[in-house]
C-alpha cells in the first residue's frame, strides 16, 4: 500500500491505475458488495435535467452508522457518539480495499465497499473526525488534485461531500467520495461554466454572482474553477475562499428560513473546473433518500419500489423537497448587516 507525503508526489502517483487495479482485485475476490446495474437515461420534463437512473444492489445492504436519524430533534450524546465510533468501518479499513494507506499524513484512500459504480472510492481521515465539520483547505486541494489525476477524455470523475444531518450521509466519520460519471453522461454544470470566466467572489461586491440553472427547482450555487493554479499556495487560498463563500450562502438560506443553525446541511460537489453547493432541508422525501448524487442527476435506488416513487413524484419535485425551492430572487445577493 502506497504512502504519499506531498501533493507533488500525488500528482505523479498514477492514481487512476491504482484505483482500477485495486477495484478489479477486490471485486474478483468478493470483497465488494457490487453488481453492475442497468443504467437508464431519462430527461425530467419539468426541468430539462438529464438524469441517469440506477438500481444499486449495495444500497439495501450497506450499514448505516449515524448518531441520530434524519428529522430527529435528538441531541448527539457522548454515549451515542461512542457507539458510532465502535462501529466505525473507516478507522481500520480492510487492506484489500486500501489504495493509499497514508495520504499527506492525515488521510487514506479506500474503495467504497458498497459502490454505486465501478472504481467508487473515498478519502477518509485517519483519525475520527465528525462528518459535519467544515472542509479544510488541504482537503479541497486534495479533492482538486485527485480529480486532475483521474480525468481523461474517456473517463470523468467528480467528488462530493455530504455534510449535516439532512445531507444524506450514512457514515458519521468524515469522508469525501469520488465517482466517475456514466459513459456519455452530460452534467448541467458544464453548460453553466462553459461561457463564464473564473473569478473569486467577494461578499461586498454583488456584480459577480454564483452560477445557477434557472430551470431547476432547487437552490444551488456554482462557481467556475481554473484548470490549473499557479502554485499550491494559490490553489489552497482560492479553493478555501470559494468554498467558504458558498458555505455562507447556505448559512444565509437557513437564516432566511428561520431554521435551527445546529441542523445546517448541504451537499458539496466538485469537478476539475467547478464547485457547487446545495443547501438541504430533508434527507428524503416519501422514502426516497437523497445525497449529493441526485443533485448531479444521478438517481441511485435500492429497488424497483423506490424507482416507481421517483417516477411518480418526478425528479424536480423530489429535489425541491429535499433542498429548498429556487425562488425568483435567487439571482441577487442578499448581503446586509444581518447576513453572513
Amino acid at each position: 500500500m502506497a504512502t504519499i507525503k506531498t501533493l507533488e508526489e500525488l500528482e505523479t502517483f498514477g492514481l487512476a491505475e491504482a484505483v482500477r487495479e485495486k477495484f478489479s482485485a477486490a471485486l474478483k475476490n468478493g470483497q465488494l458488495v457490487f453488481a453492475p446495474s442497468k443504467h437508464e437515461q431519462y430527461t425530467d420534463e419539468a426541468t430539462g435535467m438529464r438524469c441517469e437512473l440506477m438500481i444499486v444492489e449495495g444500497l439495501s445492504k450497506r450499514p448505516i452508522n449515524r448518531p441520530t436519524q434524519p428529522g430527529s430533534d435528538e441531541k448527539i450524546s457522548s454515549d451515542k457518539l461512542e457507539q458510532v465510533k465502535k462501529k466505525n468501518p473507516f478507522m481500520k479499513p480492510e487492506p484489500e480495499l486500501t489504495v493509499i494507506q497514508d495520504l499527506v499524513g492525515e488521510y487514506r484512500l479506500i474503495l467504497n465497499k458498497f459502490p454505486n459504480i465501478e472504481e467508487h472510492f473515498l478519502m477518509v481521515t485517519k483519525e475520527f473526525v465528525q462528518q459535519d465539520t467544515l472542509l479544510k483547505p488541504v482537503e479541497l486541494q486534495l479533492m482538486h488534485t485527485i480529480l486532475g489525476q483521474l480525468n481523461t477524455s474517456q473517463s470523468r470523475f467528480f467528488a462530493f461531500f455530504n455534510s449535516g444531518p439532512e445531507s444524506g450521509y450514512s457514515q458519521f466519520h468524515k469522508h469525501i467520495q469520488f465517482m466517475k460519471l456514466p459513459p456519455n453522461f452530460e452534467v448541467y454544470q458544464d453548460a453553466l461554466v462553459a461561457g463564464s470566466e473564473f473569478f473569486i467572489p467577494r461578499e461586498l461586491d454583488g456584480s459577480e454572482q454564483p452560477l445557477m440553472n434557472k430551470q431547476l427547482t432547487f437552490k444551488h450555487f456554482v462557481l467556475k474553477l481554473p484548470r490549473k493554479f499557479a502554485s499550491e499556495e494559490e490553489q489552497s487560498t482560492s479553493l478555501a475562499m470559494m468554498y467558504m463563500y458558498l458555505f455562507k450562502r447556505v448559512l444565509n438560506v437557513f437564516k432566511e428560513q428561520g431554521l435551527d443553525s445546529t441542523k445546517i446541511s448541504y451537499n458539496f460537489l466538485m469537478m476539475e473546473d467547478w464547485m457547487m453547493i446545495i443547501p438541504r432541508s430533508h434527507a428524503f422525501f416519501d422514502g426516497v433518500w437523497q445525497n449529493s448524487l441526485g443533485f448531479m442527476g444521478l438517481f441511485t435506488m435500492k429497488d424497483l419500489e423506490v424507482k416507481n416513487k421517483v417516477m411518480h413524484h418526478g425528479i424536480g419535485t423530489i429535489l425541491q423537497e429535499c433542498g429548498f425551492p429556487l425562488g425568483s430572487d435567487d439571482d441577487r445577493a442578499k448581503y446586509d448587516e444581518f447576513g453572513y
